[in-house]
């Protein structure tokens, strides 16, 4: 009788086994035809963005991205490559068959030569290397380690640089800033390599403005989305729009204008081409000075009088919602500058100084063209009031600190403001805009002023209202330039700060995101507003807890598994002792 129940038993129990299996089997196959994915976390971090969805759906060949951040890797770094690895199995998911990818690690050779081949070969295809200082237990090394990726598509190479660091950033806040600027990096590379049309751009040069080698940072930058060009407009109207015949209005020949830190006049000729430029719906970018501080006579005598700048452009900005005030502005939120203070014995003595008159601005209302960049440096910087207009509407980019103080016209520059006691927590107007954009539609600023026939405009194709448009106004012209050095004919980024010498500021990616937006890039503005926020370790904790958080991580887990496999055991020899 027991012999029959025990048969009886083991058949079940084959029985409920072999239909375990086979529902396992089952989901298994239904599963390699669903693909059901779920982002659990708070900022979706393991979701594209629709942007780069659509991006990704739009591909044509095969994109391949070899990756070089990999190996032994300090482990914010490594942080840095898992997001990169998890991003790239994202873009595969959505399209298996053109996104392709593969990392390596350069320094895996153990012949020195080998490695440094492998290194010039990175450095000529355009990518940088990293020194890494690393802390070990009552030690420290340096690693050598190339966050960067080369792109592929259709036989054309473009390196990428993945890390984000800045000199007063801490490990930490660089990887976090650069895993925020991942999707955007990565998107954005695989845009310019394949995207067939470029839009292009026109650098305004002439009106005493800073030349090519001043701006050569920016054209540089722009040049890997878009087609620069350095135009002069003379009082030629085709400069930047032409009409040709059986056309009722003008055809841009840019899509978008750069005018920087004109410092003469531009005659009635000049500003007529740049408003029917606009109302042809073209997009400017201005960054230009209300006030000349003749800072020749600064150098010279450590102090100057700033007088307005007449460069015949306030009725454009009028129309175009926007005032540039004769003003300068002081910040206590600032950059530094170098002078010799009192002596040091019979030697000079160069200090570095908060400079007021240097504000560093910052975003004030988290919009995309200032999202996730670094505070941008101003020099000598005026304020911007905007107009409301029916048709458009203005938005504020950038803002001085709440310890901002206004001095009006005539403005008394001095070195010395470095020493004073300037009260700008007390006697302060703060959060002016230095930084403005107006979207919509435009009316030109010579309306009914031109005094000409309606023949002679329409063969002209004179334009009276814009075609939906949009403009950045920035009130300081040195904002857009990089340093150089005349002497060797060598250049800076923007943002560079010669006493750290390092890119410490975010006038490049402000005036690079603002031309973005300008020309519709809204894919990339998108991902580039995106912000995701890593959960540091403390490192000085770890540091103190090293030996008790080794012993929980390896010891603990072994003694909670033999703990569970005992009371299984006790439990199990309990049911069972129970049975006849």
């Amino acid at each position: 009788m027991s012999t029959a129940r025990n048969i009886t038993r083991k058949a079940a129990g084959l029985l409920e086994l072999a239909i375990g299996t086979a529902c396992v089997l089952l989901v298994l196959f239904i599963g390699s035809f669903i693909r059901l994915r779920a982002d659990l976390t708070t900022e979706k971090r393991f979701t594209l963005t629709p942007a780069t969805e659509q991006l990704v759906d739009s591909l044509k060949d095969v994109v391949f991205v070899k990756v070089y951040l990999s190996g032994e890797l300090p482990a914010d770094l490594q942080q840095l490559s898992t997001s990169l690895r998890d991003l790239l199995d994202e873009m595969r998911v959505r399209n298996p068959d053109l996104i392709q990818y593969e990392f390596t690690d350069p320094s895996a050779s153990l012949d020195e030569a080998t490695r440094n081949k492998v290194y010039q070969q990175l450095q000529d295809d355009g990518l940088q290397y990293t020194s890494i200082r690393t802390r070990g237990k009552g030690s420290q090394s340096e690693v050598i380690v190339w966050p960067g990726a080369i792109i592929s598509f259709q036989g054309k190479k473009l390196p990428v640089q993945l890390l984000r660091s800045q000199l007063r950033a801490t490990d930490a806040e660089a990887v976090n800033r650069s895993v925020n600027n991942l999707e955007y990096e990565l998107a954005s590379a695989i845009r310019k390599i394949t995207k067939p049309f470029r839009a292009r751009v026109a650098v305004i040069a002439g009106k005493g403005g800073p030349d090519e080698l001043a701006l050569k940072d920016l054209t540089t930058a722009l040049s890997e989305q878009y087609e620069v060009s350095h135009v002069r407009l003379d009082g030629k109207v085709d400069a930047l729009s032409s009409k040709p015949d059986g056309v009722t209005y003008r055809i841009n020949n840019y899509e978008a204008a750069i005018i920087a830190k004109p410092d003469s006049l531009f005659g009635e000729k000049d500003q007529f081409i740049i408003d029917q430029f606009v109302m042809n719906g073209g997009r400017v970018l201005w960054a230009v000075d209300a006030m000349d501080p003749h800072l020749d006579s600064l150098r010279t005598n450590q102090y100057s009088m700033a007088t307005p700048l007449e460069l015949g452009l306030d009725n454009l900005f009028f129309a175009y919602g926007v005032r540039f005030n004769k003003d300068l502005l002081l910040d206590k939120l600032c950059g530094p500058i170098q002078l010799y203070t009192q002596p040091y014995g019979n030697q000079p003595k160069l200090e570095t100084l908060p400079f007021p008159f240097h504000p560093l601005v910052v975003d004030s209302n988290n919009h995309p063209i200032t999202a996730n960049i670094d505070p941008v440096l101003l020099k000598l910087v005026g304020s911007i009031d905007t107009i409301g207009l029916d048709s458009a509407h203005s938005t504020i980019l950038l803002t001085t600190s709440r310890y901002t103080r206004v001095m009006r016209n005539p403005v008394r520059v001095s070195l010395a403001v470095v020493d004073m006691d300037l009260g700008l927590d007390r006697n302060n107007s703060p959060y002016r805009p230095v930084a403005v954009l107006t979207q919509g539609v435009f009316r030109s600023a010579f309306a009914g002023k031109l005094g000409m026939a309606d023949s002679v405009l329409h063969a002209i194709g004179y334009r009276e209202w814009s075609r939906p448009t949009a403009q950045v106004f920035v009130s300081d012209g040195d904002a857009i330039t990089n340093p150089v050095n005349r002497q060797t004919g060598a250049y800076y980024p923007m943002g560079y700060e010669r006493m750290a010498q390092a890119k410490v500021y975010g006038n490049r990616e402000f005036f690079v995101n603002a031309m973005n937006y300008l020309l519709d890039d809204k894919s990339l503005i998108s991902i580039r507003s995106r912000s995701i926020r890593l959960h540091q370790l403390d490192p000085q904790r770890i540091e103190a807890r090293r030996t008790a958080i080794q012993v929980a991580n390896v010891v603990a887990p072994i003694l909670l598994g033999l703990l569970g496999g005992v009371l299984f055991y006790l439990l199990r020899k309990r049911r069972y002792s129970r049975i006849p």
